[in-house]
């Protein structure tokens, strides 16, 4: 077993050890932390250059550290065990306190270990530092992590045509081909797309992601206040965004195909309960129904009476979502004639309810539906969204 003596420890590590062991001089190493310690003021420099060079912007941060350096970690628990230790406060631990400190009096920054903008990676191999007073590093790789930034607003989609989302090509798979001219996209444009391709070189960010309260079909417009979402981006170097500035360069560049509002910042949190708003809500929407045969003024009174609805995952998303039954309920219907065999239905309902389906009945999966009601045949040709209400 290696005797007190067998080890040097720097000043640092002395100061938060023991004081039993010999002191190193200029050019001996430190045992316990290979003179790292004695260079924290250079490890800090590299993470103040990558900063820099990269413009990140942040106003919180945490560090993460790792010592990848195995006769280091072996000498740390023989040192330990010599004057039974007992504390916590390890080499790991005293590199992120260190270089923490720093960040916060030179930088004017935050630690925050929950939810910090960035985390600041740091990784030591082997011999960082040669054992002379003007050590050059070696061996140390400084990665910082952008945390995302979350931006919630409520768009509304003026034209129809345009799905909410990315939608892989059919034939491709996503891959890119011919036939999506290699995009490897369904739809050139989408909402998604129309709001991240001037939000994503604001922030500088990798990519996006869009959460929606819920989502209208491609061919269904989003009229009124419009639908609440959360846009998510990822690995941002910019948080600051001018959300105002956003707003207009969003508005005024998409032709009149969608619009956005209400800008705000928000957490993490938004984004989970923007996600599961959809049953919570109500939703109000203007259908237009098509009859196969001519409808009564009775009709019209057993449509105004629909209520509770029990609805079978529709046949035309049931590849993508659940087969299940799900209740819901209408809250008011309203309904005014166009002909004798068109009707405009204005329905208040709960989040998550069909629409399409409610008229058309859906091969008997929705139960009750207009067409089962009245007994005639009715399709929806157009349906437009008027107000998404999220609490």
């Amino acid at each position: 077993m290696s005797e007190i003596n067998d080890y040097k420890l720097c000043s640092r590590c002395l100061a938060r050890i023991s004081r039993k062991f010999p002191k190193t001089s200029a050019d001996e190493k430190c045992s316990l932390c290979d003179n790292l310690l004695l260079h924290v003021d250079k490890i800090y420099q590299v993470i103040y250059n990558k900063i820099h060079k990269f413009g990140i912007e942040f106003e919180t941060f945490h560090i993460a550290c790792q010592v990848n350096y195995n006769e280091l970690n072996v000498a740390e628990k023989e040192i330990h065990k010599q004057v039974n230790y007992k504390g916590n406060n390890g080499l790991k631990k005293q590199l992120r306190k260190e270089l923490s400190a720093m960040i916060v009096e030179k930088m004017g920054k935050t630690i925050d270990y929950k939810n910090p903008e960035v985390i600041i990676n740091i990784k030591i191999r082997k011999k960082a530092f040669p054992h002379t007073p003007y050590a050059e590093i070696k061996n140390l790789t400084v990665f910082i992590d952008s945390n995302p930034l979350f931006i919630e607003g409520k768009y509304r989609k003026l034209v129809r045509g345009i799905p909410q989302t990315k939608w892989p090509c059919t034939k491709c798979k996503g891959k890119g081909c011919e036939s999506c001219d290699g995009t490897g996209q369904q739809y050139k444009e989408t909402v998604e797309g129309l709001i991240g391709k001037h939000l994503l070189p604001m922030a500088k960010g990798k990519t996006i992601k869009f959460h929606g309260s819920g989502r209208e079909d491609i061919d269904v417009l989003m009229l009124g206040e419009g639908r609440p979402f959360v846009i998510e981006v990822k690995h941002p170097f910019v948080r600051k965004i001018d959300l105002k500035l956003l707003r207009r360069v969003v508005n005024s560049h998409s032709d009149g195909k969608i619009e956005i509002n209400d800008l705000k910042f928000v957490d993490n949190n938004r984004r989970a309960a923007i996600k599961n708003s959809s049953v919570e809500s109500y939703k109000i929407y203007s259908a237009i129904a098509e009859f196969e045969n001519g409808v009564t003024s009775n009709d019209l009174k057993k449509i105004e009476k629909l209520h509770v609805i029990n609805q079978r995952t529709p046949i035309r998303v049931s590849h993508r979502r659940a087969d299940k039954i799900r209740t819901r309920e209408i809250k008011e219907l309203e309904v005014e004639r166009i002909n004798s065999k068109k009707l405009r239905l204005k329905i208040k309902c709960q989040g998550g309810l069909y629409i399409k389906e409610l008229i058309s009945g859906d091969e008997g999966r929705t139960v009750p539906s207009v067409s089962s009601v009245t007994n005639n045949k009715a399709l929806c040709t157009q349906l437009d969204v008027l107000k998404v209400h999220i609490p």
